[in-house]
């Protein structure tokens, strides 16, 4: 009897251990937009794989809609210091922390998602040195559609565009909005609808899954595609967290992150066009700038697209150069 007593206990004392080395190493991560945005749903399928390619050796938990109080602009510090593990972020809300997460950013750089694809290519080297800089690898990246501004006025011309209180989210829309007479207001996403609804602002440059996220059809009239600039998430990984995995943890991951990376560019394009098509169920009206008004932004773009790469490193001329000479 004590024998069976001992046997069972045994069982019991392996059948533990075995269950908490199935799930030894446990990732938060981090994410400002809410669990239905394609964003969050791509990174709960990375999440998904990356514990069945390492046989629950790691297991990623999500927290969306900023639950774990991290803001964007945030989210280098915040993984390179292990604040958390494994972190989203856009990447041109991290210039503070160097310059070069901007240049895909710059102002009419990029003329369409095909052109943000050949770009990509050309980045990637760039971003893994970065981000290695700060501690952390890269493992994939996600972009967002092609950006938009969301107004409560038609608009037809650029003169129209002037007084208009926008909200910005980066160095690069907030000038291009400035040289159109705008008045922009660079908001984090978490305090654009509360802005909408208190008059702080009375239009908001976003991309369409955004304009869905906030039910932008309560607040505002009309979208212009406008393609000022392009941005793109990318999740990276904290390098202490990172290395304290096996060899084929590591591996795992990594071919997990490859091999969902073409799967989540598509995406963009995806939720673009049904969240279009979403705005416009609920009566906000999508429009194109005509090719006057796209001509004179374009114009306005051009010298701040070059005072801006006059402020950045070697690294991000060359890129551009080479980018443009394609």
């Amino acid at each position: 009897m004590n024998r069976m007593k001992v046997a069972i206990a045994a069982t019991m004392l392996l059948t533990g251990s075995m269950s908490a080395a199935l799930a030894e190493t446990n990732w938060d991560l981090p994410l400002a937009w809410p669990a239905d945005n394609y964003i969050v749903k791509n990174a709960q399928v990375f999440a998904d794989r990356v514990k069945e390619a390492t046989k629950g050796e790691v297991v990623i938990t999500l927290h969306p809609s900023g639950s774990l109080g991290f803001k964007g602009p945030e989210m280098v510090s915040v993984v390179r210091d292990g604040l958390a593990p494994i972190g989203d972020m856009l990447l041109n809300q991290q210039v503070g922390e160097n310059a070069l997460f901007g240049v895909q950013s710059l102002p009419y750089l990029i003329d369409s998602f095909e052109d943000l694809k050949a770009f990509d290519g050309m980045y990637r080297a760039v971003l893994d040195e970065v981000f290695q800089q700060n501690n952390q690898k890269l493992l994939y990246t996600v972009p967002w559609p092609q950006q938009q501004i969301y107004t409560k006025k038609e608009i037809k011309t650029v003169a129209g565009l002037a007084n208009i209180k926008i909200r910005s989210y980066d160095k690069s829309s907030t000038e291009i909005f400035e040289a159109a007479k705008m008045l922009p207001v660079q908001l984090p996403w978490g305090e654009v609808i509360p802005s909408l609804a208190a008059g702080v602002i009375d239009a908001v440059a976003t991309s369409s899954p955004s304009a869905v996220d906030g039910s932008f059809w309560e607040f505002l009239k009309y979208g212009y595609t406008t393609r000022q600039t392009w941005n793109t998430n990318a999740v990276t990984v904290n390098l202490d967290a990172w290395n304290a995995l096996g060899e084929a943890e590591r591996k795992a991951i990594e071919d997990t992150a490859a091999s969902l990376q073409e799967s989540f560019w598509q995406s963009a394009a995806d939720a673009d066009a049904a969240n279009m098509a979403k705005l416009a169920e609920n009566g906000l009206e999508n429009r194109d700038l005509d090719a006057e008004t796209r001509a004179r932004l374009k114009e306005l773009a051009g010298p701040l697209r070059e005072a801006a790469l006059a402020g950045m490193d070697d690294k991000a001329r060359e890129l551009v150069k080479a980018f443009e000479a394609r």
